[in-house]
Formats: structure tokens, sequence, C-alpha cells
């Protein structure tokens, strides 16, 4: 169920992504604004539908423990192996606007979760409105600054070609791909850690987080090969902004996350990654490949404690 879970949802993921950025060309949107919403978004619709799915079933330790592991893997298992294969330098922006919003969204989780051991329909708003906020801000600055479009691979012309209905149809399909791979994903999750006896927050913090995190680990891997180092940090900073503002809003919104069996460990782990990526970035401007085996050998080791 699990495998089955993960083809769907990276085939629906696809979909979703292609459809939703040729509606967005054609409804004459920048490249900047698509980039920004639209493909931001779909590199992390498979954690918002396993997410959703989670918390609608009554699982809410894989909805929270997926994005804690995502984006703990994110930065420990992408960006490190990215960093291993090439060097990363880090765009000045990077360092002033996005880490900082990351490292707030970190805080943010830590914050509802802790108090009162769960994330409400109110902080899940709260999340959705902070995160339209950054996007809003984003844009502006940009803009002012004259920054150049985020690269998609669906081009305006061949968006014009493309037929409204074909265009519709692979979007509905990818939304059914991505329910049913969330639901076959979760479900497969669950019975795996009721057979091994371990905590649902355990199976969403390392097997389904990782599974989740496929979009951005080929991303980053195919922008470090066509050397477009700055492209994988922004890639997973900005995955990671979304899985905590709009993937944790949204299923809270829907229905309240209690924090379960996520441990207060999980959490920090989460914010230690933060807090190494940006040191790294703030002392060198670069992410060099010893700082990129650090990560790696950090996220390694704690997985091995976490079952342990």
């Amino acid at each position: 169920m699990i495998l089955v879970g993960l083809g769907a949802l990276a085939g629906g993921g696809e979909l979703l992504v292609r459809a939703a950025v040729t509606l967005g060309l054609r409804a004459g949107l920048s490249s900047l604004v698509t980039g920004l919403t639209i493909v931001a978004l779909g590199t992390s619709a498979p954690e918002l539908a396993v997410s959703i799915d989670a918390a609608l079933v009554g699982s809410p330790g894989i909805a929270i423990g997926n994005v804690v592991g995502s984006n703990f893997a994110n930065i420990a298992l992408v960006l490190a192996i990215s960093a291993i294969l090439l060097p990363i330098d880090i765009e000045p922006f990077v360092l002033r606007r996005d880490l900082p919003v990351m490292l707030l969204g970190f805080a943010a989780i830590a914050g509802t979760l802790l108090p009162d051991g769960r994330i409400g329909t109110l902080e899940g708003l709260l999340l959705l409105s902070a995160l339209l906020v950054y996007v809003v801000w984003v844009v502006r600055v940009s803009r002012r600054r004259q920054a150049g479009g985020i690269n998609i691979d669906v081009a305006g012309d061949i968006a014009a070609r493309e037929s409204l209905p074909g265009v519709l149809a692979r979007l509905a399909g990818g939304i059914l791909l991505l329910s049913l791979g969330g639901h076959w994903l979760v479900e497969g999750a669950v019975h795996i850690a009721a057979r091994l006896g371990v905590s649902e927050a355990l199976i969403g913090m390392t097997v389904v987080a990782v599974g989740t995190s496929l979009p951005e680990i080929t991303a980053s891997v195919i922008s470090i090969l066509r050397g477009h180092g700055s492209m994988a940090v922004g890639n997973i900073v900005g995955s990671n902004i979304w899985n905590t503002f709009c993937v944790l809003g949204t299923a809270a919104a829907i229905t309240p996350l209690p924090r379960g069996d996520v441990s207060v460990a999980m959490l920090g782990i989460m914010a230690a990654a933060g807090v190494a990526l940006w040191i790294f970035c703030a002392t060198s401007r670069q992410i060099n490949r010893l700082e990129g085996a650090a990560l790696l050998a950090g996220y390694i080791g704690c997985q091995a404690w976490l079952f342990s």
C-alpha cells in the first residue's frame, strides 16, 4: 500500500502541477507568481494529501510527524546530499528573508503544540494567514527588485495551445491520484506501525516523510547536476515553509490536531537541523561538502536513535 501510494502521489503531483501551471499562464499570471504559488504548493502536495487524510482518519501522529519529518529530511537528507555532490552558494535574500521565515515556522509548530498539546482550528487559520502574508511580501519585494521569474517546465506558448478540457481532465486526475495515494500511504503506515509496535508519529517522521520528500529530492539533485545550487536551497527552504504553514495549517483548519505521540525530541531534531542550516549559511554563505556530510551523518544518527 505504501509503494502504490507513493506512486500515486508522484503521478498525481505531476499532473496537478502541470495542469495548474497551464491554467495560471492562461489566466495571465506571471511566472514569478505562478512559481511562488502553484509550483511551490505542488512540491508540497504529497505532504498535504497525506496530512489531511491522516487528520480525517484519526491519525494525527502521522499528520504532524509527516511535516516534522519532511522538514528534517529536506535539510539533513536532501540538502545534505546536494551539498556533497556540489558545494552550494547561498543567495543573500535567502539568508535574510526565507531562512528566518522557515525558522519562525519551526518555532510556531513548537509554540502551538507544546503549551496545550494540540494545533487547534484557529491556530491552523493563523498559519494559513501567515503564509498568505509571506507570499504577498515575497511577490512585492521581488517585483521591486525586478527579480527574474522562477523557471517552470510549461512555457506560455505551449499553455496557449493546450485544450481547456484536457487541462481540466489532468487537474481532476491529479487531485484524484493525490487523494487515493495519500489514503493508501496513511493506511500502509498505520499497519506498519501496528505490526512493528512503534508509534504512528515515528513512522510519519521516517518512512512517510522520506516518501513525501521525493519531489524535493528529485528537484534538488537535478538542480545541482545542472549547476543551479541556489535553486536547490530555494526549493528546500520554500518547501519547508509551505509544509509548515500550508500543510499543517490546512489539516488543523479541517480538524484540530492533538500532538499525540509526537515527542519533544522530534520537534527538537527538526529545530536543530534548521538552526544548523542557518549557521552554515551565515558563516560562509555556502554549504560545503563537509557541512553536507555532517548534516547527513546527523540524519542517519537521528533515525537510528529514534528507532532504538
